[in-house]
């Protein structure tokens, strides 16, 4: 950033790395393609030919201990063996994208979201080694990847539909233009949400057994992307009326000083979230109560901080005064708490949806307690078994 007069003007890349600042000549070389075949075919192969290995030992061990032994190993190695495809799946899409000249980059926004899957990786390993997560490590991955995708479906189609449906029904291919931007954190949590319904009734998991862990790690993520957000130079905030040290001018906002919102957002939805949950947590809870309070108090949060955040301009603001959505300028003098923005009518809904979720919880399973336990302990038997037959 330069300093402009009395505030900063915003001056970032909005990128991380660009697919055409990407050298992949070596590939179409002999040693390139050679290292290729060596790397992931040589070690798919010896992972591949190791598990099956330890399946027949599994098959025809009798002792307990050393079936969990190897049943651990069996697990690290599907872990490993996915990672393979999914490193040499990146590879191939970025080469592809090179070749054809495609200017595509990964923005911080993006980068952000990606620390927070695996933010959530890591905590849900730790929660897999301890038995108190209903999840293998290969499960997991699955687990994200189809997350990955809802959450793309879902705040895609938010956006689309809810937040700039004018210009998309005239313009429908743009639709899938997501590295464009252009996504909606409410219908993100819905894809989310039903990518884990469908994962949770294939794989046989409560549901909030395994909603109430990820809300403990999510907050990161959201805290991440709104800092993402303001590196990309986007969803800036109101004008400020009176002068404060640390406002800024995003020079697509115009030459006026602005709430850098994303950071109060990131404060609020983000870290605050993350703090409020954590506190909670440190009391039992009848299973589903902690997903009810994430939507409750991510609601709450954003809802106030979404007082410094200038509204979509494809939207503008809905004025309570006459029930219509206007230019702010149309309605100067409307009283502050009577200017709402789309997002604000959202989280008004989600927190009426929070807060009939927490009351459906009150008959749930208590954490920790020997059914609770109990419960566990039949999965991860299940799971060895399946592995087993396998």
């Amino acid at each position: 950033m330069i300093p402009s007069e009395q505030y900063w003007t915003f001056d970032l890349s909005p990128f991380v790395f660009q697919v055409k600042n990407l050298n992949f000549s070596w590939v179409t070389t002999w040693w390139g393609i050679l290292s290729l075949i060596v790397i992931f075919g040589g070690g798919f192969f010896l992972i591949w030919n190791q598990i099956k290995k330890y399946k027949y030992q599994l098959e025809k061990s009798n002792s307990e201990k050393n079936n969990s032994i190897l049943s651990k190993k069996i697990h690290n190695l599907e872990f490993i063996q996915t990672s393979f495809l999914y490193f040499f799946a990146i590879l191939v899409i970025l080469y592809i994208l090179n070749i054809m000249k495609i200017n595509w980059g990964l923005r911080w926004y993006s980068t952000m979201y990606l620390i927070g899957f695996i933010s959530v990786y890591v905590g849900c390993m730790i929660w897999i080694r301890k038995k108190t997560l209903m999840l293998t490590e290969n499960m997991l991955m699955n687990l994200i990847t189809l997350s990955i995708i809802g959450m793309l479906v879902g705040a895609r189609s938010a956006y689309v539909f809810v937040y700039n449906w004018d210009y998309y029904k005239t313009h429908p291919w743009e639709a899938i233009a997501t590295w464009e931007g252009g996504l909606s954190f409410h219908g993100g949590i819905v894809g989310v949400s039903l990518a884990m319904m469908y994962y949770c009734y294939k794989n046989k998991i409560p549901f909030f057994h395994l909603t109430d862990k990820l809300v403990r790690i999510i907050p990161i993520g959201i805290g991440m992307g709104r800092i993402g957000n303001f590196l990309n130079g986007e969803l800036w905030g109101r004008p400020i009326e009176s002068h404060i040290p640390w406002g800024i001018i995003f020079p697509e906002g115009g030459n006026i000083a602005r709430h850098p919102s994303q950071i109060y957002q990131s404060l609020a939805e983000g870290w605050g979230l993350f703090l409020t949950l954590y506190i909670i947590s440190r009391w039992k809870q009848k299973e589903g109560t902690l997903s009810a309070c994430f939507i409750i108090f991510y609601s709450l949060y954003r809802f106030m901080v979404e007082y410094f955040r200038a509204a979509d301009k494809q939207i503008n603001y809905f004025y309570l005064s006459n029930f219509s959505w206007n230019p702010l300028n149309a309605y100067p003098d409307v009283p502050w708490w009577q200017v709402l923005t789309m997002g604000q009518l959202l989280c008004f809904c989600f927190l009426i949806a929070g807060c009939i979720f927490l009351y459906f919880t009150r008959k749930n399973i208590l954490e920790f307690t020997p059914e609770w336990l109990k419960r566990n302990d039949n999965f991860f038997k299940r799971i060895n078994l399946e592995v087993v037959k396998k």
